[in-house]
Formats: C-alpha cells, structure tokens, sequence
C-alpha cells in the first residue's frame, strides 16, 4: 500500500506490482489532429468512462489532459491517464498511461489502445 497527498488530501494506492515496476505506458501516434476528437476516439475504442466534466473539456487549447476509468468483466479497476498535446506541425504527442491492480489488465488494455488508437 503507497500513499499519496493531494490538495491536503492522504488517499492510499494499492498496486499488485512489485515496487520500481513501471505501469505500461503508450506513446500517442495517430492521425487525428484535434485532441478532444483523440479524447472521443480513445474512449469510446476503449468502453472507458471520462472522469473529468464535459464542461472542463469545453474549448480548444491544444492540450489535454484526463483520466479513463472501467471496471473488467473480472471486477477489476482500471485507470487511464490521457496527456496529449498538439504539436507545432499539427500532429498530435502526448503519453496514455495505464494503471490496475495486475499487471494482465494493465498490459492488455495498452495493447488495446497502441492498436485502436490510430483513428
């Protein structure tokens, strides 16, 4: 069990790995170029729940970042970091991390995303 503060706030992390593991980690490489549409894609590719409000979504920066949540059909929680930015050439860099209780679920859905995530 890890702990974590945030805004003053002790919450406690449980994570199956071994401490030093890594939670897999997809490099974003697509061709869509605005990053709310990327959003859109990646959630619905994925059956995952956006946990940011719509209205924090509202507007075009060219940055985004927001977690993913679902619950396996074997009960088991996981989370997705989305971070995703518009670079200068119009393309579309960022990271999505992947984070679940096993490593199985966690490796599974990356493998989902780095296939789906292509547009």
């Amino acid at each position: 069990m890890r702990q974590a503060s945030l805004l003053g706030c002790t919450i406690q992390i449980a994570f199956g790995w071994p401490l030093g593991s890594k939670s897999p980690e997809v490099a974003v490489n697509t061709s869509i170029t605005e990053v709310s549409q990327f959003l859109e894609h990646i959630v619905n590719s994925t059956n995952m729940k956006c946990l940011t409000p719509p209205s924090a979504l509202d507007g075009d920066c060219g940055f985004l970042a927001t977690n993913l949540y679902a619950k396996s059909v074997f009960g088991e929680d996981a989370l997705v970091n989305v971070s995703v930015e518009k670079q200068p050439d119009g393309k579309l860099g960022g990271y999505i991390r992947i984070r679940s209780k096993t490593q199985g679920i966690a490796l599974s859905l990356g493998d989902k995303i780095t296939l789906k995530q292509k547009g």
